[in-house]
């Protein structure tokens, strides 16, 4: 039960860590030169407590933790855990210590745990003997102690309890039953708990630098474009820099240098904001921007950690976003897509700018294989989603996740999902996406060409541009868990109805080079439709993209979906809906909300034309 708890909280808050970026570090009273203090740490001071006497406010035995996540720890990679720092606000008798690892949303069985009294103010409990934890790539680790909460704690209002600063999401951790069933909760508005690793970091060099961050933002540019950029610079080492420089190269061109004259002082960070402003002369395509941190007037970096290469495309012509791909992630056995989907269907029905494709976790009974590949690249929690496959600068994952927001302010969910979608439809695409298909109702032979236009310089930028084709079906019948909202127990429904189920590629799932000719290309597909499949449920998505022979952790970014188009495969059939008079045929414009109009706006207002915003006078 408590690894099945611990994984439902991972995937509720882990997201809020990686989205910001700590100090996690410092020097700490009664460590040694060697050993330092790592966790969720205000003004790399790590004695500090900003609050004493924090309580949970119901006497009972808690559990109380901080996830470390491996963002925090990144700088700590080969470095051993061995013990845990804890304050408490008043003496709490002997109590268990606990530390366990987190790979891939998943809690070990397997940690460390420790039993000790533990005294008011700052304890320092290590490991026994030789016992220590490794630091791992990638890795997360949970790290608490049992606290009793008594009633004389409650009566008084004062519990036994430290924090620091202000909450972050993953830091003030408590496991109980609080209202919606026995597992972890994060409290908020408490500050972080006073929970930290001791860290034996020998094992570090003693003058190092990491780029921990760099962000130059969206990655289509036009030549003369100013570049603002965010970088966060990170002394790694056991010494203190005294000063160093950020030198960015464009291509091969002679480096920019930039020079900042402050100490920046062990495992201390810095953030940057140098601009460079782009060639006007710079040919369309392909460009690559050459960030490195040196350690004084050094002219190499003093580590592979110190360099990291931004590769973004210069665009001269763009052409009008037809439609926003977006792919959400989902699992037949979460509970959450059950909150989740009904917003999402609701969006789809309403704006028609979006092409929906919902894909399962592999193995599912609704999963192809050939999809499994895209939750391994994306899905960092499950129901989550991308928009065009496309990276926002700043954020710490390609895809999104509403899931939180569905749960406790629903209401709210559709309009954030409808500024992303907008967000991408005002973003540059260099090729249009246009559909026609026929259909054989004997045979089930579905025939479909494809059309579109390049903008100029596209196949510089895109190379041989591939075109997907998917079929999706909606109102397919199969199992789900979903939330009973009276009990707050989970259960199996079987006969829930899934909207925009993934049913098969049509082309591969990387696509297929198209032939172009000019500025023109053509593409020709058939496919026989699945007897199980319901045709006039079904529809047609298309997109286009750049060519690749796979898709990895290093070329991800440059896999962004450069423009779609959809058809419902229902009109291609003898039945055809019975339309009302009512029916109005929809215009090209949309609200700023995402709603599409029937006939071009007449009140006054900004709306959205062919991917640009206009105003009604």
């Amino acid at each position: 039960m408590m690894k099945k708890t611990l994984t439902f909280l991972l995937a509720t808050f882990v997201f809020t860590a990686h989205a910001q970026h700590f100090i996690a570090t410092g020097k700490a009273e009664g460590l040694s030169s060697t050993q330092r203090a790592v966790g969720y740490i205000v003004n790399n001071t790590p004695d500090s407590i900003t609050t004493k006497g924090v309580m949970i406010g119901t006497p009972g035995d808690y559990p109380v933790a901080v996830l470390t996540t491996d963002d925090l720890l990144s700088n700590y990679i080969g470095c051993k855990v061995i013990g845990i720092r804890v304050a408490a606000a008043k003496s709490l008798g002997k109590s268990e210590l606990f530390l366990y690892p987190v790979t891939g949303g998943m809690v070990s069985e397997e940690g460390i745990t420790k039993s000790q009294r533990l005294y008011e103010g700052w304890n320092n409990v290590f490991f026994n003997g030789d016992t220590s934890w490794e630091i791992q790539e990638g890795q997360s680790l949970l790290v608490g102690f049992e606290y009793e909460e008594t009633d004389a704690m409650v009566e008084s209002g004062t519990g036994g309890l430290c924090t620091v600063g202000e909450s972050k999401g993953n830091d003030f951790l408590v496991l109980g039953d609080f209202g919606s069933g026995q597992g972890w909760y994060g409290f908020s508005g408490r500050g972080s708990l006073c929970i930290q690793l001791i860290v034996d970091v020998s094992s570090l060099p003693a003058r190092d630098l990491t780029l921990s961050y760099v962000d130059t933002g969206f990655r289509y540019k036009k030549a003369g474009e100013e570049i603002g950029m965010y970088v966060i610079a990170t002394n790694t080492g056991l010494e203190d820099i005294e000063h160093y420089t950020l030198s960015c190269q464009l291509d091969e061109q002679t480096p920019q240098q930039f020079t900042y004259n402050k100490t920046l002082p062990e495992q201390g960070e810095e953030h940057l904001q140098p601009t460079i402003t782009l060639p006007t002369d710079l040919n369309i395509g392909e460009h690559h921007l050459t960030i490195t941190l040196l350690d004084g007037d050094n002219t190499e970096p003093l580590s592979e950690k110190a360099t990291e290469t931004v590769t973004f495309y210069v665009y001269d012509q763009t052409l009008p976003r037809q439609k926003t791909y977006v792919e959400q992630y989902t699992s037949q056995q979460e509970y959450m897509v059950s909150v989740v989907d009904p917003i999402f269907n609701q969006v789809a029905d309403n704006n028609t700018s979006m092409a929906l494709v919902n894909i399962f976790a592999p193995g599912e009974p609704l999963a192809i294989p050939e999809a499994s590949y895209l939750h391994e690249l994306y899905a960092y929690t499950l129901p989550s989603f991308t928009s065009n496959r496309s990276y926002f600068p700043g954020e710490s994952y390609i895809a999104y996740d509403v899931n939180y927001y569905a749960e406790q302010y629903a209401a709210f969910v559709p309009s954030i999902i409808n500024d992303i979608i907008l967000q991408d439809l005002l973003q540059p695409a260099f090729a249009t996406v246009n559909l026609s298909a026929t259909y054989d109702e004997s045979t089930r032979l579905l025939t479909i060409d494809t059309t579109g236009e390049l903008a100029e310089g596209a196949t510089d930028i895109l190379g041989t541009p591939a075109l997907t084709l998917l079929l999706t079906e909606n109102d397919v019948v199969g199992q789900q868990t979903v939330l009973n909202k009276v009990t707050g127990r989970t259960k199996v429904q079987n006969d829930y109805v899934h909207q925009h189920v993934l049913r098969t590629f049509i082309t591969p799932p990387l696509g297929d080079a198209v032939d172009v000719s000019g500025l023109q290309y053509t593409a020709h597909h058939t496919i026989t439709i699945d007897p199980a499949w319901n045709i006039q449920n079904m529809n047609l998505v298309a997109f286009i993209t750049r060519s690749a022979d796979a898709v990895n952790d290093d070329n991800v970014l440059q896999m962004d979906i450069t423009n779609c188009n959809s058809l419902s495969l229902a009109d291609l059939t003898s039945i055809k809906p019975i339309h009302t008079i009512d029916d109005a045929t929809p215009s090209d414009y949309f609200t700023l909300d995402g709603r599409r109009l029937a006939s071009p706006p007449t009140q006054k207002g900004i709306y959205i034309h062919q991917g640009r915003k206009v105003i009604c006078k």
